[in-house]
């Protein structure tokens, strides 16, 4: 589950301190305060999806069709999961409960989540496993999720042999996914103001000397400099409010232009 915020629902906006985004994310999900907006990941891998096709091809390429529907279902291992969560805090003996963000889920749950999710990629594309595959292998690093970076590496080699891409345009999309990923997380957590993002996966030793992009975000318009995505592109996405107040909507949409 990400935890969302916006300025509507929860109050004042939020004033990120001057770190990573990935830090100002990761600080904002373990917060975990409420009221909040319950964002299941599969929602937002769909909208890093509607991010990866508003890039700009200069910026990591032109993304094949079947590399975007991969971005955009790039965390559907986490459906059941995150299903069970809003069940759990929607019944009356859960009330008062806070939620549970995904940066704080076990090595267990997380590496069954990641390999349901390159599992459902792969069956559709090879290449778009592969990718999935190598995102969630950079976000485990090497120490407790060992096994499963190993079993993703046998994986890798099978996939690339079976699609055939180059080594350089795999990299530029898992790149791609990576950087739409942070983005699409960073804009949920509700911050304002100006954030620097690496053009590449922010797990990798890359992204300390990649370009990067300047984002300010000002009451729900972006900024990029320079400028990344197609002008004009919008952005929506339902959420859920927790906890539900006397009545009031259970539903918040969040929407951006860019612009």
């Amino acid at each position: 589950m990400v935890i969302g915020h916006s300025s509507h629902y929860s109050g004042a906006k939020e004033t990120p301190a001057p770190n990573s985004p990935w830090k100002r994310v990761e600080e904002a999900q373990l917060d975990a305060r409420t009221p909040c907006l319950l964002v299941p990941q599969p929602a937002h891998a769909v909208m890093a999806g509607d991010l990866a096709a508003a890039l700009l091809p200069e910026v990591f390429g032109e993304l094949p069709a079947e590399i975007t529907q991969s971005i955009l279902m790039h965390d559907t291992g986490w459906a059941m999961i995150d299903a069970a969560q809003i069940q759990r805090l929607r019944s009356n003996a859960a009330r008062g409960t806070k939620p549970m963000s995904f940066v704080a889920a076990s090595p267990q749950e997380s590496e069954e989540a990641w390999t349901a999710s390159i599992n459902s990629v792969e069956r559709l594309s090879p290449a778009g496993g592969m990718v999935v595959s190598r995102h969630f292998a950079l976000l485990a690093g090497q120490s407790e999720h060992r096994n499963f970076v190993a079993a993703e590496r046998t994986r890798q080699r099978r996939l690339a042999a079976q699609c055939g891409a180059p080594a350089l345009e795999t990299a530029r999309w898992v790149a791609a996914l990576g950087f739409c990923d942070l983005l699409s997380l960073y804009l949920l957590c509700g911050f304002e103001g100006e954030a620097a993002f690496p053009l590449a996966h922010p797990a990798t030793p890359e992204a300390r000397n990649a370009p990067h992009v300047t984002l300010t975000i000002d009451d729900g318009l972006l900024h990029f400099l320079p400028q990344i995505f197609h002008p004009g592109s919008k952005l929506e996405l339902d959420t859920l409010r927790h906890p539900i107040e006397g009545g009031g909507s259970r539903v918040e949409r969040l929407s951006w232009k860019i612009v």
